[in-house]
């Protein structure tokens, strides 16, 4: 199993780039030993760069062979998305886009251009997204997505048709 370590820095104008560091997964590694190798890392590369570092966290890449479609379908087109919108507890909004959507998830079998939530996959995701990622090989506390300012996202409010990168 792989993982990345990254950096982001930003330089005097406002640009920002990404050091991505490919590193083997330890098993042994928990939190704090991922936590402290970023750390690490960071004073040896801050050593060579003049730009101001941003963030920096740690990537898990996992074998998915497990939990895969066999493959894409004929009409999949990343291009067609639907957009999940929700609020977190400090009132933040946090946009969560799937590609790919399933067209007759939207309202009116398809021809809509709102998510359909009585769907039961479309519940089921809504429900993962406030409710948290379950591991309860170690804890039985979820894992539970965030907004970007850390807090925790508590509601649904809608769900709709996005197109590519800049259309709805």
């Amino acid at each position: 199993m792989a993982t990345t370590i990254f950096y982001t820095i930003q330089d005097a104008d406002g640009d920002q780039s990404v050091v991505s560091i490919p590193v083997a997964f330890v098993d042994t590694l928990d939190g704090a030993g991922l936590a402290y190798a970023v750390g690490y890392g960071w004073p040896i590369i801050n050593a060579l760069v003049s730009g101001q570092l941003i963030n920096a966290g740690i990537t898990i890449e996992m074998d998915i062979a497990g939990y895969t479609n066999a493959a894409a379908d004929v009409l999949s087109d990343v291009q067609e998305k639907a957009e999940f919108v929700y609020r977190a507890v400090g009132g933040f909004i946090k946009r969560i886009s799937l590609p790919t959507f399933v067209e007759t998830f939207f309202t009116a079998s398809g021809a809509g251009k709102e998510v359909d939530v009585t769907q039961s996959q479309v519940t089921a995701f809504n429900t993962l997204i406030t409710g948290g990622f379950h591991e309860a090989l170690v804890s039985t506390d979820p894992l539970t997505p965030t907004t970007d300012h850390g807090e925790d996202i508590v509601t649904f409010i809608k769900g709709h048709q996005a197109w590519g990168k800049n259309r709805r």
